[in-house]
């Protein structure tokens, strides 16, 4: 259970990380404290969630490469701005990560 345990909080500094990278540009404006939870309760059909100001991040995520780790991220963070998946939406995810 450790490995695992170990494995999680591992996990979760690489994408607090992310998210300290993509504050640090200042692409967007979060007010308050946000941060990352990984979890094993995020819905089956999704990946990510964004609630208040904390995004919850399936445990499944970990094996994904970190291009899609930022994609994630930047997906998330783009929901404080707009929640439904409208062109502004996928603007401000283009800014916030371009690549």
């Amino acid at each position: 259970m450790d490995v695992l345990t170990d494995e999680v909080k591992e996990f979760q500094l690489k994408l607090e990380a992310i998210l300290k990278e993509f504050l640090d540009q200042g692409s967007i404006e979060v007010y308050g404290n946000l941060r990352i939870v990984v979890t094993s309760f995020v819905r089956p059909s999704r990946i990510a969630c964004l609630k208040g100001n904390t995004i919850y991040v399936s445990i499944k995520a970990r094996r994904y490469p970190d291009f899609v780790l930022r994609y994630i991220i930047a997906h998330e963070l783009a929901h404080l701005a707009v929640k439904r998946h409208t062109w502004r939406f996928w603007k401000i995810v283009g800014i916030i990560y371009p690549e």
